[in-house]
């Protein structure tokens, strides 16, 4: 996911962040809008990074920053 903004909020006391995000893998490029418990990220997400985000039952799990190192799963 290519992030495009990012707007931090709260929820009953718990940092989420809400991303405006395009997958780097459809040629549409649709936006899409995900909401990011603080614990499933390391540091704070930025507009301009690319996250690869898992997700279980429709819900964010994980995201991490992708490093040219770094393999991209499509």
């Amino acid at each position: 996911m290519l992030v495009k903004a990012v707007r931090p909020f709260s929820i009953h006391g718990d940092l989420y962040f809400e991303l405006q995000a395009v997958r780097t893998n459809d040629v549409s490029a649709q936006p899409l809008s995900i909401k990011l418990p603080r614990h499933a990220i390391a540091g704070e997400p930025q507009a301009g990074q690319t996250l690869l985000v898992k997700f279980l039952m429709g819900q964010v799990t994980e995201a991490k920053p992708v490093t040219s190192a770094s393999p991209v799963q499509q």
